[in-house]
């Protein structure tokens, strides 16, 4: 393992504020505290909280899973299982796939019943996305916007506890990213775009308390927005916030709400203003909106690092920081290999980026931090892949944090195909998960599920731990 900085040990504790010294700066390249002393952020990002990616939690059904439970309810799990199987996954039902699908139903029962079979599909439109925005309207038009905000409260409350923290510090990390939307952190209807911003403080007190529990455990976290106002990319839908200047000064007051609240934390190591901008039309377009927030946050008086992600046009397509009178910033990027399917690959990858990054790096003269990274598949050339990933980042002092904490692989893909992945540092669930229905189940049920949640038995994926641990 990675030697644990002394700079990231734990407080007294008894000390719940933040210990003095812990403040964060850029000098140069690096990143240090108030004494000088370098530190490098190596953590993880807790994924699924307050930005619910449900293919994360496995809250809901993607297309195939809906219509396995969907077969067993009409007593033909067999036979439905069996066209599954033959069609293979589909997580939001595309055409293609209900072709495919209806024809290898056809094959086993009537015409008649694979048709009913996939009308009762078609009334459950599939929410799985890289966005929460797909769950959030299906329970704002059940219970109301009051509802929504009350049943995600409880999600969050089970989802990431203390004891999560407790065991991230125990593992060696020193860092926790936190992906937030604007709409988590606000209590407004999600039916149209927002004219303002209303607060929600249910939200805020959920990040207040792990804020002061990363103090008492000597953790950082770096405040993280997947969505801003407008969206700076298109997982939710068209991006406007480069074009509509009512979504960019929303967004300015995103981030001017949570520098007011969050100036003085300390065990906050950084803001990330922008994840993964990638519908930027421009690089130039693309720092000119980081440029709004920036200025914005310093008018504060709030001398966070900011984090400035190049929304995977390059990390040499970062300015020079001088050029926008920008002071303690870190520049940062996502890796994400999606086509490397060899150690080797890994290796030859990272030589690559190594080379490409700390080329820039040289040139900008900043701290880097990978925010996110993550290998995909469980095997052991892939852990020696992110093995490679966390030695490179290391060699050069750069921080990182993995994608992601917690994951729970799919039980209908592990009953019907064993799928097992390497998404989660913990992602082995051990024994059964009472499935949140977001359509069938009513708002008691999905409030004792919610909560259910911090009872999951999700062990450690050990192969993943040997791999990344500090």
């Amino acid at each position: 393992m990675l030697p644990f900085l002394l700079a990231c040990a734990s407080p007294d504790p008894d000390d719940t504020a933040a210990p003095s010294g812990r403040r964060l700066h850029a000098e140069g390249t690096a990143i240090v505290d108030e004494s000088g002393q370098p530190v490098v952020l190596r953590g993880v990002a807790l994924g699924g909280w307050m930005f619910h990616e449900n293919w994360i939690t496995a809250v809901d059904y993607p297309a195939h899973a809906r219509l396995h439970v969907l077969g067993q309810e009409a007593g033909v799990g067999p036979a439905v299982d069996e066209a599954i199987i033959a069609a293979g996954p589909s997580e939001k039902g595309d055409a293609d796939w209900l072709a495919a699908v209806r024809a290898e139903l056809a094959e086993r029962m009537d015409e008649a019943a694979a048709d009913a079979l996939l009308a009762q599909l078609a009334a459950y439109p599939s929410i799985v996305d890289d966005s929460d925005l797909a769950l959030r309207l299906v329970l704002e038009a059940r219970f109301g916007v009051a509802g929504r905000d009350a049943l995600l409260d409880t999600f969050q409350g089970a989802w990431v506890t203390d004891a999560d923290l407790a065991w991230i510090a125990d593992h060696g990390f020193n860092t926790v990213r936190v992906p937030m939307g604007y709409r988590d952190l606000t209590s407004m209807s999600d039916t149209a775009p927002p004219t303002e911003l209303v607060w929600n403080e249910a939200a805020f007190a959920r990040l207040d308390h792990l804020l002061d529990t990363c103090a008492d455990l000597g953790l950082y976290a770096v405040l993280d927005i997947q969505e801003a106002p407008g969206g700076q990319n298109e997982y939710a839908g068209p991006s406007t916030l480069y074009t509509d200047p009512a979504m960019q000064a929303l967004s300015v007051e995103l981030w001017t709400e949570l520098s007011r609240r969050y100036h003085d934390r300390a065990e906050v190591a950084a803001y990330s203003l922008l994840a993964e901008p990638m519908s930027a039309p421009t690089a130039d377009a693309r720092d000119a909106m980081y440029d709004q927030l920036v200025q914005a946050i310093r008018a504060e008086g709030d001398d966070h690092l900011l984090v400035i992600h190049d929304g995977f046009r390059g990390m040499y397509t970062l300015p020079d920081p001088a050029t926008y009178g920008w002071t303690n910033v870190v520049y940062s990027t996502h890796l994400f290999e999606w086509d490397v399917d060899s150690a080797e690959g890994y290796t030859e990858r990272m030589a690559l980026d190594q080379q490409l990054f700390s080329t820039a790096q040289t040139e900008q003269q900043v701290p880097y931090y990978i925010g996110s990274f993550a290998t995909f598949v469980d095997a052991d050339w892939a852990y020696t892949g992110a093995a490679t990933m966390v030695s490179t980042f290391e060699s050069e002092a750069w921080s990182w944090t993995l994608w992601t904490y917690k994951r729970i692989d799919d039980p209908v893909d592990v009953a019907l195909w064993g799928t097992s992945t390497a998404w989660g540092l913990r992602g082995r669930l051990q024994g059964e998960l009472a499935r949140p229905d977001l359509y069938r189940d009513d708002e008691a049920t999905l409030a004792a599920k919610f909560s259910a949640y911090a009872d999951l038995s999700i062990e450690p994926n050990e192969a993943l731990v040997q791999a990344v641990a500090p």
